[in-house]
């Protein structure tokens, strides 16, 4: 008998084959790149799970954003008011912004919208149970209503006693009893006035040139009774254990580090902690409002220029200091006053102060303007006009190009051409600048030539 020879089974086989490849370098460094590659997806599976599940966990929309309906003009909720420039930063801040309204038997969402820069504000609002609110009015907000029918006479019901209640997107209730009812130009920008704390409701829409406007006044609880507080310059504020009074305020617009277009507002003032502990300086938030609700936050250079040293460190129970708040405001600004508001960040208390502004305009109240010289240039395209400046007042004056004009009757405005010395003019307390201005010759006989709240007829033109 003859014996065939014997063959290994298939799983001998593949058992040895196994072996081989164990023994080849090029094989394990495969398998490793493979494992670690395979533990890379899985992490990053685990991570993309987790990441859908918070987000399906999380309302995203409905509290935190003032506009339920997403629109482009509603993304002013979390992003920031920007409120001074430099050659070296933009400093900027964010708001609490309101997200309903409720007044008697009605109840309405809160878009938010920006103000013109001219001071008027005439939005199309046609959505039902919607109201506007005015970015960055928070002594004062201001809010305004479709004009219908029905919100008509919702505001024409209000009474002395009915309350009206916003509510923020971080959860904070402010309360306001109903106080006036009246009907006022369309161009007033006295409603968007920041000097006390309360709402004003504006009828938006409405046809003609006057609308309907309701005034409520902030009411303070009897849990924060202490915190809220309004006082005017060189008058005391009790800010939980804190006292400030505001003693002086300064409008600088005349130095060389100051940059274009803007000028500097400092404010002088004295702190004493009443308190048994010491309390860190740092909790206190210093912040400039203007009428419009515009807000301006400490400006190093600005603090560096009033009397005292920026506010620092901690006070000692029983402490008293003197110290300065610079802010960085545009130059003319036009505000009767300004609002000083600190806030405790740590409970949310406050005070505003409200201060009289003297700078812009009403600076340019103290001014006494003459014209010495007008005549036609030698090519006869021209118009020359030369005069003089004199401040009157303790502030400085500071002129720029939008605050001169030549225009005619029909509403025209000619060009200027050139000016000596050029833009901006700015004129101390007690002295004269004198001006020579070229402007585009106009076709009338007559015109109008203006600087500040001053104007010339011109007459014999041609």
């Amino acid at each position: 008998m003859t014996n065939d020879p014997q063959t290994n089974p298939p799983e001998n086989s593949s058992r040895a084959a196994w072996r081989d490849s164990l023994s080849n370098p090029a094989v394990l460094v495969a398998g490793g790149i493979a494992v670690v590659a395979l533990l890379a997806v899985i992490v990053l599976s685990v991570i993309l799970i987790r990441s859908g599940q918070e987000d399906d966990g999380v309302d995203t929309t409905a509290a935190g954003t003032p506009t339920p309906f997403g629109s482009a003009e509603g993304g002013f909720a979390g992003e920031p008011l920007v409120v001074g420039m430099s050659d070296s930063d933009t400093i900027s801040v964010t708001l609490d912004s309101p997200v309903t309204l409720s007044l008697p038997g009605q109840q309405f969402n809160v878009q938010t919208q920006v103000i013109g820069a001219d001071g008027t504000w005439t939005p199309a609002v046609d959505e039902a149970g919607t109201a506007v609110w005015i970015y960055g009015t928070i002594v004062n907000y201001v809010v305004g209503l479709p004009d219908s029918d029905e919100n008509r006479a919702l505001l024409d019901g209000l009474a002395p006693g009915d309350e009206m209640t916003l509510a923020t997107r971080g959860g904070t209730r402010y309360t306001f009893s109903f106080n006036s009812r009246t009907t006022v130009p369309v161009t007033d920008r006295n409603v968007f006035a920041q000097n006390t704390p309360g709402i004003t409701l504006v009828l938006l829409g409405s046809e003609g040139t006057e609308r309907l406007v309701v005034n409520g006044r902030y009411i303070v609880s009897e849990a924060d009774s202490q915190t809220v507080n309004v006082v005017g310059l060189g008058e005391t504020a009790q800010l939980e254990n804190v006292q400030l009074t505001v003693n002086s305020t300064t409008y600088i617009a005349d130095r060389a580090e100051i940059p274009p277009g803007f000028a500097l507002f400092v404010v002088d003032y004295q702190i004493q902690n009443v308190g048994l502990t010491a309390l860190d300086s740092g909790s206190l938030q210093l912040g400039l409002v203007d009428n419009l609700g515009n807000q301006y936050v400490l400006n190093p250079l600005a603090t560096t220029l009033g009397n005292f040293p920026p506010l620092t460190g901690f006070l000692n129970a029983n402490q008293v200091t003197q110290a300065s708040a610079g802010y960085q405001i545009p130059l003319g600004l036009q505000s009767d006053t300004l609002s000083w508001v600190v806030t405790n960040s740590s409970s949310g208390a406050q005070v505003y102060v409200t201060l009289p502004f003297t700078g812009g305009a009403s600076a340019a109240a103290g001014s006494s303007i003459t014209l010495a010289r007008v005549d036609i240039s030698t090519d006869l395209t021209g118009l020359n006009l030369g005069g003089q400046v004199t401040n009157l007042g303790t502030q400085p004056i500071v002129i720029t190009e939008s605050d001169v004009a030549l225009q005619t009757q029909d509403g025209s405005i000619y060009l200027l051409l050139s000016t000596n010395p050029p833009f901006p003019w700015t004129v101390p307390p007690g002295q004269t600048l004198q001006f020579f201005l070229t402007y585009q010759r106009p076709p009338t006989d007559t015109a109008v030539f203006r600087v500040l709240n001053q104007g010339f007829q011109l007459t014999s033109l041609r």
